[in-house]
């Protein structure tokens, strides 16, 4: 496996797949970025990787620890590697995906190809809809996951699968890495993957299919297929389905409440006896469908639609709209008055077709329309304080017509002319690169993700922070 790791081949993919991301352009330690890198030769820096991985002399540097946002004011610790360490943890990454793919359960949607968050959300649509209808949900968090990953647990689980010691040594390598600080300082990294690096969301899956198995392995023998569960529903034995993303789950529970709560709780001893984690007491609840919970920025509930039937919608969280919006209210602030309409409307209309796109899959017409009419009016303010003297009439003449703002051939994006769909709900039928085989694509959307820089990360918690 490690001269696979180490072919020329394999190290150019490598190299093509950081040089494409965004991430590229944001050095570590070192200071190297895509240009510096190009500028020297890429034929160069590859093979001066190739000969330092195959004599021995590979050590990654420590990665350079940045921070975004999270809600409720806190921040989340990111480890940006240098570029030559992103290069050497993609090659080993496409070389372990397709193994331990093999191994992950559909039920997990986090940074794996072909899945999104979307696929996640349609899963606990179909299961709370009819004719399943799971209504207690237990809403899992677990405290400081991905600082609390326990290395020799971790490369016991990779070993379960990887022989080769040298493939063993080079993925200790990158977890033993350590951190420069933003204050200068440099700390070890004993436990825990950083957050940011290309093979980081990998490993954590690796490590979290640990949760997936038991719920998994009790779905396939005792709740599978569907007579199975009626069955058990005759009996009064609850059916349960975990959902996960990343280090994000719930699960969903066709029962009583203290069936939840027993679910709960068995839940949290695995954690601690087999990952040693716990989970989050603040943030760990259980609610019923009715009442409504949030997931990957989604609130989901099940309220009576307007022919009298109880039906269960899925539409952006408070939360999220909060966000975009105090977003949108910066970025028309009185400090950026100096910038003209059309570059207002370069760093405007991004924000709000991303953040339309992600949640196009759900009931939010009406929220499109007033997040719409929101960034109209936050422009249109922002016009005024530009342009103290001119009447309005004036104004109107010269940016605005009666529903558009224009620029110099840009238009103010309107969230409400986004198309609002129903995500098809996949399941286990989702074609990857590694199953395509066994698995006809045929009606199923193959859709290749990027979700190996730093950027990409900042830009979906910016989704559901």
């Amino acid at each position: 496996m490690f001269n696979l790791v180490c072919d020329q081949a394999t190290l150019l993919v490598a190299w093509e797949r950081v040089a494409g991301n965004q991430g590229a352009r944001t050095a570590g330690v070192d200071a190297v970025t895509r240009h510096h890198v190009e500028a020297r030769g890429v034929g160069v820096f590859l093979d001066e990787l190739r000969c330092s991985l195959r004599d021995g002399s590979f050590t990654p540097a420590p990665v350079r620890q940045t921070t975004i946002p999270k809600k409720g004011g806190k921040v989340r610790y990111l480890g940006i590697p240098t570029l030559r360490d992103r290069v050497a943890q993609m090659a080993l990454k496409l070389i372990l995906e397709p193994i331990f793919e093999v191994d992950f359960y559909p039920s997990s949607y986090g940074y794996r190809p072909g899945r999104r968050a979307q696929d996640a959300i349609a899963e606990i649509h179909h299961f709370t809809s009819r004719p399943s209808h799971y209504e207690w949900v237990i809403e899992g968090d677990i405290t400081a996951c991905f600082d609390n990953v326990d290395h020799q647990v971790l490369m016991g689980l990779v070993a379960e699968r990887v022989a080769d010691r040298k493939v063993l040594r080079l993925v200790r390598s990158f977890l033993r890495a350590g951190v420069v600080e933003q204050h200068g300082g440099f700390a070890a990294s004993l436990t825990g993957t950083p957050q940011g690096g290309v093979i980081s969301p990998l490993l954590a899956n690796i490590y979290l299919s640990v949760l997936d198995r038991p719920f998994g392995q009790a779905w396939e023998t005792e709740m599978s297929p569907p007579w199975r569960r009626q069955q058990r529903r005759r009996r009064g034995l609850p059916n349960y389905r975990l959902v996960r993303y990343a280090d994000d789950f719930v699960v969903l529970v066709h029962g009583t409440r203290s069936d939840a709560e027993t679910l709960r709780t068995t839940i949290g001893e695995l954690l601690a006896t087999r990952l040693g984690m716990t989970l989050s007491v603040e943030k760990t609840h259980i609610t019923h469908l009715d009442d409504g919970f949030d997931f990957l920025g989604f609130r989901i509930q099940r309220r009576t639609g307007r022919s009298g039937r109880r039906v269960v919608l899925t539409y952006p969280a408070k939360y999220t709209l909060a966000a975009v919006m105090h977003k949108i209210k910066k970025m028309t602030g009185r400090g950026t008055t100096s910038l003209s309409l059309a570059e207002l409307l370069r760093w405007i209309n991004p924000v709000l077709r991303g953040w339309a796109a992600y949640f196009r899959y759900g009931a939010s017409k009406q929220t499109f329309s007033y997040l719409g009419w929101y960034a109209w009016w936050r422009v249109l303010s922002w016009i005024r304080r530009k342009h103290p003297h001119l009447t309005w009439k004036e104004l109107r003449r010269r940016f605005y017509g009666a529903d558009r703002i224009t620029a110099e051939g840009l238009t103010l994006y309107n969230p409400a002319k986004m198309r609002v769909l129903r995500y098809r709900f996949r399941g286990a039928k989702i074609s990857t690169p590694y199953n395509i085989d066994v698995l006809d694509p045929s009606g199923a959307v193959f859709r290749q993700t990027g979700h190996d820089d730093v950027t990409f990360v900042g830009q979906v918690s910016e989704l559901v922070t």
